[in-house]
């Protein structure tokens, strides 16, 4: 066979591939223990993970009405603590300090270091998309990172299935019966995808978390993709040197020395280290 009949020939089988209609998925009965066991595994993981320390690289694409899409990417150290307290360092060119937000779930700080601003104000839904634009409230983040987001004491799986290649879909649901979180284990009971959705049944965000590896013996993705939204606004979560439940004080999660609107010691900070 000549190389262009090769080359065709290959393509046709990749667009065949493409176009291969997914396997449906096949519901299991109640009598079927494993989706119960896989919650239990979920809560039990969820509740023994309340922190975390290492180096992240944050990609985000967002596109804007009317305005030039973004494209962010950016080096961070990070440290961060259930429910909604997180230190963000954002790292330039030889890692210097390029920016620190700083929020201890109420209030957040926020030191730009080119600009020499420093500002203060009450934590918001959407700190993380002024400051990112990554369209997550701070808990969600938190929780996102962690890679064990909070099951939900409220809700109920009202149905699982089997969505092959050994995995489980569970559908978790409110009290009044409308479909909140869909989740996807693996054969070894890891997390892979998680889709949330609103009380008006809109999707608010889903996320797949690959590249599993051990950390003090437990089991965390340290990449994880999100699509928000619409799917006009996604990111790619990349972790490093990652930490579980290291010890935190509550300094950490405060820009120290700094009062709102004190830009002289918020660059006395930043020349010195």
């Amino acid at each position: 066979m000549s190389e262009r009949r090769t080359a065709l020939a290959v393509a046709l089988l990749l667009l065949a591939a493409a176009c291969r209609t997914p396997a449906p998925l096949r519901r299991l009965p109640a009598s079927d223990l494993r989706p119960r066991a896989l919650l239990e595994e979920w809560s039990e993981r969820a509740g023994g993970r309340h922190a975390l320390r290492g180096t992240l690289r944050l990609a985000v694409d967002a596109e804007q009405s009317g305005r030039d899409d973004v494209r962010l990417r950016s080096k961070q150290l990070l440290v961060l603590e259930r429910p909604a307290l997180l230190r963000v360092e954002v790292l330039g060119f030889l890692d210097t300090t390029v920016a620190v937000l700083a929020t201890d779930g109420e209030r957040y700080e926020l030191f730009q270091a080119g600009e020499r601003r420093f500002e203060t104000g009450p934590v918001h839904d959407d700190l993380l998309w002024q400051v990112a634009r990554l369209d997550l409230t701070p808990a969600e983040a938190v929780d996102l990172i962690l890679g064990v987001p909070d099951p939900g004491a409220a809700l109920v799986a009202t149905a699982a299935f089997d969505a092959g290649d050994g995995r489980i879909r569970i559908q978790l649901s409110d009290e009044a019966g409308a479909v909140r979180r869909l989740v996807d284990f693996d054969a070894q009971q890891r997390l892979r995808w998680l889709q949330v959705r609103r009380e008006s049944g809109a999707v608010a965000w889903e996320a797949h978390f690959d590249d599993y590896a051990d950390v003090a013996g437990a089991p965390v993705a340290h990449e994880i993709s999100v699509v928000l939204g619409d799917g006009r606004s996604r990111a790619r979560i990349s972790l490093r040197d990652v930490e579980l439940n290291p010890t935190l004080t509550p300094d950490i999660f405060r820009l120290q020395g700094l009062a709102p609107g004190d830009a002289s010691r918020a660059e006395a900070r930043s020349e010195g280290g």
